[in-house]
């Protein structure tokens, strides 16, 4: 995200085409046919579109870039609530990932309290895996793109060598010794001095001892947990998956707390003794290719920070979120802004389908002329044909063996022959019969059952009249239910007068300071609105332009999505009414931020490292700022790309996470379509969608949560009212230049 130069829009950018590309080839499956759709009109002049370009854009409404837009407007508001320094880069993820509370609270009480001093592994493992996945290089991007922060750190670092030589100190005059030579000197002596402690041995001896020991002692804790595992999976009693995880987890805890104490006391004896932090200082000015030892140094330290999969076949890097209970705080906030109560809608709705539940069962209940139900037919006959030709075969079968071994007749042996053959014929046809006779009373079972069904439904002890009388009950007490939030509505004004108020443009009333508790509570959560015009608007209609990004081939715009399946576009009559109204958005959002105590990213700022030939990671901030954005002027989108895609290892990596709450679409206009098609995806176990919102579970993220939605007619539109804790977007640290700029001057 970054706040100067501050960001153009489509419409007041010199290239009217800049935004409409895409950055991220290796995920993208937007051709270059699509990026000329919306183009520059000849009646375009002076950044200004006649009406005739917005009848055009109104009817190339597409549900992709419709998203695309409005994400685009979600992620301005947010870059203007959540202002950062010029170093970082917001991305906005389509579709949202919904937050499962499960796999990020363990280890926290309800109120996000510590319950043990180290995270439980399941929690560090899902927080790791939460926070591997690359940002696109876009403001919008619709799918993960499938790449590896930490592999993309290691591979970006390996690029980097050292940008000096080793200095040499030739002694034969001291006078003559520069600063560094001289400062060359002194730390060769302080290295090779002999420890008055250790006779024989120099200071570098002593600390190549202490490194040794340390490093047996790390060795050894790996081959321990190596060899724990591989004996739980060997023994034939834990032939389970969670009997192996829970043998495994018993023996960590069992443990871990010895092999860290003694890497611990390896590791004091290493720096107090082996004077680890004296030695390094001192011979990274004899060395000066040490620039190198940080590199390696924060390899090894990726190597320690891991987290396994149960089955120790996948690692992934550990990650330290802040605040660390924010699962919790996105539960709380969630459950404190849900409507928990029965709406006035609600109840219309519920009425509504139980008095067409009534019709259909009363149109059940009316008798038809053929209601008696016949006898059950069945196969007797067949069956005892067929006894008869397989006693008949079996006999045949006896007598044809007899003549074949006393072969006295060969005229007895023939006629037994045929009496075979005939026997074994009838027996296949009368197998047949009773197959054919079996199924057809088959069909006439299943009829009879159905009348018997019919016949149990009608009638005014039926269970029809039961059902029927059921509903009405219940109808009866939601009507009353129903008519009590009425009669409060036309007795309480003060709604209505705040609501005719915030028409008119009164502002409300500040909290009284004698009425107000302090609240001891900390809120991460920063309120964020957004008002987003109909496509059809000319602003709108050409900041669809926005620069976007995605991973799979997909539409969306108003998207309907099967929590266990694929996605599929919306309705025409959906995408119709979607390109007419216009929307106000408010939500609640709280950064979480992500440390990775492995990712040295000073590596990428020191003086003393650069980029091997030909190598590129970054062109800086500003540059690739504007590339992402596509503030180039004079640079066509195949240029753009291409300029990207020399920078595609890790020219920026995430730093925070936002996650939104309390989602609420205000939208104006004939919604009729909208309600309707709302309440068929909620009751068919669907996901709805808006922009980054969605108000289950996507495709990323099967499991359970406690999201909710609700959809309420209001006087100009509808409300869609969503609960559900989501991950919307992704600020990243952008990398300085490497290679580095000649130009000192240069912005980086």
């Amino acid at each position: 995200m970054v706040d100067a130069p501050p960001l153009k829009s489509p419409l007041e950018s010199s290239d009217p085409l800049s935004h409409l590309k895409q950055l991220d080839s290796s995920s993208a499956n937007l051709t270059m046919a699509d990026t000329e759709e919306v183009k520059p009109s000849a009646n375009e002049v002076d950044g200004e579109v006649k009406l005739a370009d917005v009848a055009v854009a109104a009817a190339d409404f597409s549900p992709i870039k419709r998203t695309a837009e409005i994400s685009w407007q979600i992620r301005e508001a947010l870059r203007a609530a959540l202002p950062t320094s010029r170093e970082q880069f917001f991305t906005v993820m389509v579709p949202g990932k919904v937050v499962n509370f499960a796999d990020y609270s363990e280890g926290f009480d309800t109120e996000g309290n510590r319950t043990a001093p180290v995270l439980p592994a399941a929690t560090e493992l899902n927080q790791a895996i939460l926070c591997d996945d690359m940002p696109a290089l876009s403001p919008v991007q619709m799918g993960p793109t499938g790449r590896s922060v930490a592999h993309s750190y290691d591979a970006a670092i390996s690029k980097l060598v050292p940008a000096g030589s080793t200095v040499g100190v030739d002694i034969n005059d001291p006078k003559k010794l520069t600063d560094d030579e001289v400062r060359y000197k002194k730390a060769m002596d302080w290295l090779t001095f002999a420890d008055p402690e250790n006779k024989g041995k120099t200071r570098i001896d002593i600390y190549s001892e202490k490194q040794r020991a340390y490093a047996n002692i790390v060795e050894q804790k790996t081959k321990a947990y190596n060899d724990a595992l591989q004996l739980i999976k060997d023994d034939p009693r834990k032939n389970t998956e969670p009997l192996q995880r829970e043998a495994y987890a018993i023996w960590v805890s069992e443990h871990a707390r010895t092999f860290r104490d003694l890497m611990q006391a390896a590791y004091m004896e290493w720096v107090v003794n082996g004077k680890k932090e004296e030695v390094e200082y001192w011979f990274s000015i004899v060395d000066r290719d040490s620039a190198m030892a940080r590199v390696e140094s924060s390899k090894t330290a990726m190597r320690f920070a891991v987290v396994q999969d149960i089955d120790g076949s996948v690692e992934y890097q550990k990650v330290r979120l802040e605040p660390s209970d924010w699962a919790i705080k996105a539960k709380k906030k969630a459950l404190s802004g849900k409507n928990q109560t029965r709406t006035v809608e609600w109840y219309t709705w519920e009425i509504t389908r139980l008095q067409k539940m009534n019709r259909m069962l009363t149109a059940l209940q009316k008798p038809k002329e053929d209601t008696v139900v016949p006898e059950a037919p069945n196969s007797k006959t067949e069956e005892e044909a067929l006894d008869t030709a397989m006693t008949t075969f079996i006999q045949a079968r006896k007598d044809w063996q007899d003549a074949l071994a006393t072969k006295a007749n060969p005229t007895d042996e023939a006629e037994k022959k045929k009496a075979y053959n005939e026997a074994r014929d009838k027996v296949k046809q009368a197998e047949a019969n009773l197959n054919a006779a079996n199924i057809k009373n088959l069909n006439a079972h299943n009829a009879i059952a159905q009348k018997k069904l019919y016949n149990n439904l009608r009638g005014e002890a039926g269970l029809a009249a039961n059902a029927i009388a059921d509903n009405n009950s219940t109808i009866a007490r939601y009507e009353k239910e129903r008519n009590t939030l009425l009669d409060k509505r036309a007795t309480s004004h003060d709604d209505f007068i705040d609501q005719l108020g915030d028409e008119a443009g009164i502002p409300k009333a500040k909290l009284d300071p004698e009425a107000t508790r302090l609240n001891t509570d900390e809120d991460y959560f920063t309120a964020i609105t957004v008002e987003v015009e109909s496509a059809s608007s000319t602003e709108t209609s050409r900041s669809r332009a926005s620069n976007w990004s995605f991973g799979a081939s997909v539409g969306w715009g108003w998207w309907s999505t099967s929590i266990g399946g694929s996605r599929q576009s919306a309705s025409s009559e959906m995408e119709s009414h979607m390109s007419k109204n216009s929307c106000k958005i408010s939500f609640e959002c709280m950064r979480v931020d992500i440390q990775r105590n492995w990712l040295r990213s000073e590596l990428f700022y020191d003086a003393d490292l650069t980029t091997g030939p030909n190598e590129h990671i970054s062109p800086g901030f500003t540059e690739l700022s504007d590339l992402m954005e596509g503030n180039k002027s004079g640079m066509a989108p195949k240029d753009i790309e291409s300029e990207l895609e020399r920078y595609n290892t890790f020219p920026l990596y995430p730093t925070a996470f936002l996650l939104a709450a309390n989602i609420v679409l205000e939208i104006t206009g004939e919604t009729t379509a909208i309600q309707t098609s709302f309440q068929e995806s909620v009751s068919s176990g669907k996901a709805f969608g808006y922009g980054p919102f969605i108000s289950g579970s996507s495709n990323y993220n099967e499991a359970d949560t406690s999201s909710s939605a609700s959809c309420d007619a209001t006087a100009d539109g509808c409300r869609i009212t969503i609960q559900s804790p989501q991950i919307i977007g992704w600020v990243s640290n952008m990398i300085p230049a490497l290679p580095r700029l000649k130009n000192k001057d240069a912005p980086s």
